[in-house]
């Protein structure tokens, strides 16, 4: 079943190769979805209000792609992983193909950003996201 939780700023909701059991819908607030890339952490995407993250690793029962730690103080719908499967298997075949298609393109999308260790002002700049704070996520990450 879903449930409404609370977050405080700099909590880690999930990291990057953990077992994927939940997917989040911001309600309220900001998260930044983090990706490793040898010694650095690079933002992959920040989720604000109606985006959803963890929806990577949940189709495939694989692990999170990602890390993913609040911003802001949020206000986030978990809904556990078997939930989403039990909906997805209840739909039309091509519709899973789509879902998984285009989570899979995210997947590589992000990959070749942390890759690149390339800074995308849409995502966050690199002023919004100073050495500080990034050796902060790294402390919490770890």
């Amino acid at each position: 079943m879903e449930s409404r939780v609370s977050k405080g700023t700099n909590e880690v909701l999930f990291r990057e190769g953990e077992l994927a059991q939940k997917l989040y819908i911001v309600k309220r607030g900001q998260v930044i979805c983090l990706k490793r890339s040898k010694d650095r952490l690079i933002p992959v995407f920040k989720a604000e209000v109606g985006d959803i993250i963890g929806e990577n690793a949940l189709l495939d029962t694989g692990s999170y792609g990602y890390s993913a730690v609040t911003l802001t103080m949020a206000e986030l719908i978990e809904i556990p992983s078997q939930n989403f499967r039990q909906v997805l298997e209840k739909s039309p075949e091509w519709l899973v193909d789509l879902t998984a298609t285009m989570i899979q393109r995210f997947e590589n999308t992000a990959n070749l950003v942390a890759e690149n260790r390339v800074f995308n002002d849409a995502i966050l700049s690199e002023e919004e996201f100073p050495s500080s704070l990034e050796t902060n996520f790294k402390k919490i990450l770890n």
